[in-house]
């Protein structure tokens, strides 16, 4: 029992804290979310947002219908994003975090949603790794299944209490939902109270980090040196 709790704590309550930070924080610093208050707050801009989206992709199908009839669009579209722009993935991620909800169960959900496909991630890459076995997954078949997954993630992910347990075995279900929900009110507390402070700090890390991993490159064998020069 007192094992059972401990592990809940370690492997339940914390890692759901620091998610629900990370994509509150993210959410608020790119500008996606306003600071709030308190839960009910929190869920108040989540479902203005649903609906502004809701409101929004309306209209998109209604001036795509007008600029196929050759009238002018009620709402000037905004130009297109280049394909490989880098906000393009915060919007994707934030279209996920937005389609699951928010709230605890949206946040359980989209972090199980976030397991699986980077299980499936791991799996495609082991797979190509095997050359052997690039005709049997690459073709028609492969776009299929991608489809299907998708949709089967998608279930999954929403019934994440049932899923969950897949990834790690849980003796007493009661006590994991209790530290999972324990470990989402840290978060949202320390993103409420703390949440720039701890981002600023996160940045600052990162930083380092990067400037860490850029000096160690320059120091590998491999890479030529500086004060090197040609010679033809």
């Amino acid at each position: 029992m007192i094992l059972d709790i401990v592990k809940a704590i370690l492997l339940g309550a914390v890692p759901v804290a620091l998610f629900t930070f990370l994509t509150l924080q993210w959410s608020i610093a790119t500008g996606r979310l306003n600071k709030f208050s308190d839960k009910d707050d929190l869920k108040k801009q989540f479902k203005n947002i649903s609906k502004a989206r809701t409101a929004t992709k309306a209209q998109t199908k209604l001036d795509n219908i007008a600029l196929k009839l050759g009238a002018e669009p009620a709402v000037a579209q905004a130009p297109k994003k280049p394909l490989f722009d880098r906000s393009r993935v915060g919007d994707f991620f934030h279209n996920k975090v937005m389609s699951f909800g928010g709230g605890f169960y949206g946040t359980m959900a989209l972090l199980t949603y976030v397991l699986i496909e980077l299980g499936e991630i791991l799996s495609f890459l082991g797979k190509l790794l095997q050359p052997s076995t690039w005709i049997n997954n690459i073709g028609l078949d492969l776009l299929i299944n991608f489809i299907i997954n998708s949709i089967k993630n998608l279930i999954a992910a929403f019934l994440w209490f049932s899923t969950l347990p897949d990834f790690i075995y849980m003796q007493n279900g009661f006590i994991w939902l209790g530290a999972a929900y324990v470990g989402y009110l840290a978060g949202l507390r320390a993103t409420q109270e703390k949440g720039d402070e701890y981002w600023t700090k996160l940045q600052g890390y990162t930083g380092a980090g990067k400037i860490f991993l850029k000096d160690t490159l320059k120091k590998l064998p491999f890479r030529s040196s500086p004060n090197t020069k040609d010679t033809k």
